[in-house]
C-alpha cells in the first residue's frame, strides 16, 4: 500500500479520506483547523501540523485546497514541497491557474514530480467515490499516481502537466453560466411574479435537468462562496474578462451578489434556487 498525505481536509479531503484508509492505504493529514484534525485522527490517519510535516515519508500528496491557498501550502519552509520527498508525487488538485500551477512547478525539488489533477464533482461525489480527476502529466507520472486516484473515482489523463488545470477552467466556463442562469431565471420569475419550484420543475424537462438537479440536491453540499471564489480564478486566465469571458465575468457578480445577499448568512450552492439570493425588493 502507499502512504498517502492530505493537505486541507475540508469539503472534499474529509470525504475522500476513509476511501483511502479502507483501502489499507496510510494517511497523513494537514488541516488549519484544529476540529478537521481532530475528524481526521478518529478516521485512524496521522494528523501533522503543517503540510510539510504530512507530505514527509509520503509517496503521493493531494493538495485540496483553495486556489488563493496554494502558496502557503505549497511554498515556504511550512509547505508541502519542503517536505516531498525525492521520488514523491505532488497533487495539485486545486481550481487554479496556470500561472500559479507554474510557481509549484517551478519551485519543487529535484526528485519530486508535480502533477496537476483538478477535480471535477463535488462533496457527494467524493463520498460516493465518483469523482474524475483531470490529470496533467508525463505518461510515467499518470502510471504512478493513477491507483491511488482511482482508490477515490476516476482519473482521466487529459494531456501534458498543465492540461488538467486548462481543461478544468475550460469546464468551468460552461457550469458557471449555468449556476448564475439558474439565478437570473429565478430572478425573472421574480420580476414577471411567478412560482420558483414550478419554474425550475419546468426547467428540469428540458436540457437543464442534470443543473436544476444538483442545484436542488441537499445531499451534495458546497457553501456558495466557493462557486463564486473558482468564478474569480476563471476570470484570471486571461487578460481582458470582460471582453474574452463576457459571460462568465457576468457570472462572477451575480454570484458575488447571492453569497452576500443577507448579512451574517453563509448561503450554500442550494440557496440558488431559494428567495435567500433573490434581489433585496423580492426576498421576503
Amino acid at each position: 500500500m502507499t502512504t498517502v498525505a492530505i493537505v486541507g481536509f475540508g469539503d472534499m479531503g474529509e470525504p475522500m479520506a476513509p476511501h483511502l484508509v479502507a483501502a489499507g492505504h496510510e494517511v497523513r493529514v494537514s488541516d488549519t483547523d484544529p476540529a478537521k484534525r481532530k475528524r481526521a485522527a478518529a478516521l485512524g490517519a496521522s494528523v501533522h501540523t503543517t503540510p510539510a510535516d504530512a507530505a514527509r515519508g509520503a509517496r503521493l500528496t493531494l493538495g485540496l485546497v483553495m486556489s488563493d491557498d496554494i502558496p502557503a501550502a505549497y511554498l515556504g519552509p511550512d509547505g508541502i514541497l519542503a517536505g516531498a520527498e525525492p521520488d514523491s508525487l505532488v497533487l495539485v488538485c486545486s481550481t487554479t491557474t496556470p500561472e500559479l500551477l507554474d510557481t509549484v512547478v517551478l519551485a519543487a525539488p529535484a526528485g519530486v514530480t508535480v502533477l496537476d489533477a483538478p477535480i471535477v464533482g463535488g462533496v457527494k461525489y467524493a463520498r460516493e467515490r465518483g469523482i474524475t480527476f483531470l490529470v496533467g502529466a508525463a505518461p510515467d507520472a499518470f502510471a504512478r499516481a493513477r491507483p491511488v486516484l482511482e482508490t477515490l473515482g476516476k482519473a482521466r489523463h487529459v494531456g501534458e502537466p498543465g492540461s488538467g488545470v486548462a481543461y478544468k477552467l475550460i469546464n468551468n466556463v460552461a457550469i458557471m453560466a449555468a449556476e448564475a442562469g439558474i439565478r437570473e431565471a429565478l430572478d425573472l420569475a421574480d420580476h414577471l411574479g411567478q412560482d420558483y419550484d414550478t419554474a425550475l420543475d419546468l426547467m428540469a424537462v428540458g436540457p437543464m435537468a442534470a443543473v436544476v438537479a444538483r442545484a436542488r440536491d441537499t445531499t451534495n453540499p458546497r457553501p456558495l462562496r466557493r462557486s463564486a471564489e473558482d468564478d474569480d480564478t476563471l476570470l484570471t486566465a486571461v487578460p481582458d474578462p470582460a471582453r474574452q469571458l463576457p459571460i462568465s465575468h457576468a457570472a462572477a457578480g451575480r454570484l458575488w451578489e447571492a453569497v452576500t445577499a443577507v448579512d451574517g448568512h453563509e448561503p450554500d450552492f442550494v440557496d440558488l434556487t431559494r428567495k435567500t439570493t433573490a434581489r433585496e425588493e423580492f426576498r421576503s
